[in-house]
């Protein structure tokens, strides 16, 4: 394989990176921090006496902000689930993950397990550190049991006694149930749950195309990657501009595949593209992959690599944008389709459903 860049077979010296510069709000967090206070708010909201979202098993009702189901009414539930599963497919089609990196309770609890155990790290010696991660934990865990039980039992019935409370056995079981699938989730099998267990993310693929959003890495900007000196610039600044993709796809590949394609050359800084090579993008990445070695399954498209690669890059002085969400069609220089097959099909099917649904309300 032809090494076109591989012009002086040295490493180049090392040097600290430039001051930081304040990096913009970032979004994602508030995000995830405003759907979490969401969830833990919700049953405590009133609606003409009565808690407003109820899911009442004993009296066999469904309070939803002033709208009662009653155990007749099924078929409405019943189509109230599959609009929300269509738009769910349709969403998917159209924008990527978004859920699962934005939305999906799998994603928020194991972000706020993984930020309190930072906390616990950053502020207390390492013996300290893991007993109060593991204790705040626990105290998530069963909080989220509690509120998640109190859809379905009302909320003050649950906490508004005197201690111990008055918990029926079935409260009991599903308290400490879902309160240990919490804490065994969000803090341990986190990615695995995504991988192994979720059926979304089995099928997930179906409903994407060509032009549905997704993580890339701009290999013919960042390759080759690697560290260097700084206040060089960013390879539109020196000039050097763009590979040509097959080189782009080359080093990408044998920068991830090291075992198969052997050692990368060395090459020196002038002629490096725009990834340092610092490792951040995995570092932060929940699902614990490279994002450079080409679009995974698994990827949830959270964006957190896009954060920390931005920030790096920024840090530096470089344009950001190395890691994007983009669609392939986009990354090829393809003109985009609104028009698509699957979008059609979902699409239909929703105003179908809503149509049906308006016909019978």
């Amino acid at each position: 394989m032809t090494d076109r860049l591989a012009l002086h077979l040295v490493d180049p010296p090392p040097a600290p990176p430039p001051t930081v510069r304040r990096a913009p709000l970032r979004w994602r967090p508030l995000l995830s921090a405003l759907l979490l206070a969401g969830f833990y708010a919700l049953p405590w909201l009133r609606w003409e006496g009565r808690q407003a979202l109820l899911f009442d098993l004993t009296a066999r009702r469904f309070d939803l902000f002033g709208w009662t189901l009653w155990p007749q009414d099924v078929g409405i539930l019943l189509g109230l689930a599959a609009v929300l599963a269509t738009t769910l497919v349709l969403l998917t089609n159209l924008a990527g993950r978004v859920w699962c990196g934005h939305a999906c309770p799998q994603t928020l609890w194991s972000r706020l397990f993984r930020w309190i155990e930072q906390a616990a790290a950053h502020c207390l010696p390492a013996a300290p550190a893991r007993a109060a991660k593991h204790l705040l934990w626990l105290l998530v865990a069963a909080w989220t049991g509690i509120t998640f039980v109190g859809f379905f039992s009302p909320i003050h019935g649950l906490v508004g006694t005197p201690w111990p409370p008055a918990w029926s056995g079935w409260e009991t079981f599903w308290i400490l149930f879902y309160a240990a699938a919490t804490w065994g989730n969000a803090g341990f099998l986190r990615e695995h749950v995504c991988r192994e267990l979720c059926p979304y993310a089995r099928v997930h693929g179906v409903f994407c195309d060509s032009d549905t959003p997704r993580m890339h890495y701009h290999a013919r900007r960042g390759e080759p990657r690697g560290p260097r000196v700084a206040g060089l610039g960013g390879v539109q600044a020196r000039g050097r501009g763009l590979l040509d993709p097959t080189s782009a796809s080359d080093y990408a590949f044998r920068a991830a595949h090291e075992d198969i394609a052997g050692p990368m050359p060395h090459f020196s800084a002038d002629r490096l593209g725009d990834c340092l090579d610092c490792g951040d993008c995995v570092t932060v990445c929940p699902m614990a992959l490279d994002v450079r070695a080409g679009p995974h399954a698994d990827c949830i498209g959270c964006g957190d690599c896009q954060d920390a690669c931005d920030a790096r890059m920024r840090a530096w002085q470089f344009p950001t944008g190395l890691i994007r969400r983009a669609s392939p069609s986009y990354m090829q220089q393809r003109p985009s389709r609104w028009i698509r097959p699957r979008t059609l099909a979902a699409a239909s099917t929703l105003l179908a459903l809503l149509g049906i649904g308006l016909h019978y309300l």
